[in-house]
């Protein structure tokens, strides 16, 4: 994961910070306490000029967001986006440079604008997983096209627990017999898109859901868990077809 896009939050950093700081809220802390959590927490990375950059821009959005923006944390965000410290990460004269300057500018005209209302935040539920390695789920599309997952392995973090999942190379409208399976290699995702995808994080799994189907047998995953992408459940389907064309 890490660094996956230019705006402020495609940055595995900047998420936590988020998650970290509505957590906080969410449990009952006021702004600064949930604030000073973060400052302690992250003072490694604070010791960095360039984590400290991802750092404050992130605590900046999310306090403004909830109506809570902190003199001090704006003061700094302001600084990392005007003195050009956060651009060094990025690679001169790239388009993803200029993107990335483009999502600063964009940050720095919300954080100097009046902020909402302070808002309140739900205490976060936990995601459940009780999938275990090697179960297998048939998985309906909207268009009730059927698909095939393997559960390889799962993935716990602040958020909860989530199945990783392989693809089998198979989709219909009737389920195959189990002993097809023996024969079913993993899907890889389309040759001509962009790079290559075997297995997926799914994040807010919904294991009741109508669509889902879990056999009552096991076969082994073809692959340990390394570096899946990440998508979450409601966008399942579209991810399906963009990058699978399963639809």
């Amino acid at each position: 994961m890490g660094v996956w896009g230019t705006g402020i939050f495609e940055d595995d950093t900047a998420c936590d910070i988020r998650g970290h700081y509505q957590d906080c809220i969410g449990d009952g802390r006021s702004g600064p306490e949930a604030t000073r959590w973060i400052l302690n927490e992250y003072q490694d990375l604070l010791a960095d000029s360039r984590d400290a950059g991802v750092i404050w821009l992130a605590l900046a959005a999310v306090q403004w967001k909830h109506g809570r923006l902190e003199q001090d944390t704006l003061h700094r965000a302001l600084h990392v986006i005007d003195s050009g410290s956060d651009l060094s990460r990025w690679e001169a004269d790239s388009e993803d440079r200029a993107a990335r300057k483009s999502a600063l500018k964009e940050l720095r005209a919300q954080i100097t604008s009046p902020q909402p209302a302070e808002k309140n935040v739900a205490r976060r539920v936990m995601a459940e997983c009780r999938l275990k390695r090697g179960d297998l789920l048939v998985y309906t599309l909207g268009s009730g096209t059927k698909s095939i997952f393997r559960v390889i392995d799962r993935f716990t973090d602040q958020g909860g627990t989530y199945p990783v999942c392989e693809i089998l190379d198979w989709k219909g409208s009737e389920i195959p017999a189990k002993a097809a399976f023996k024969t079913l290699c993993i899907m890889r995702s389309r040759a001509d898109y962009k790079h290559t995808i075997t297995q997926l994080m799914i994040c807010r799994f919904d294991e009741e859901s109508p669509r889902v189907q879990k056999l009552d047998f096991r076969t082994k995953p073809a692959q340990k868990e390394s570096g899946p992408s990440v998508i979450l459940w409601k966008h399942l389907d579209k991810f399906l077809a963009e990058w699978f064309q399963l639809d």
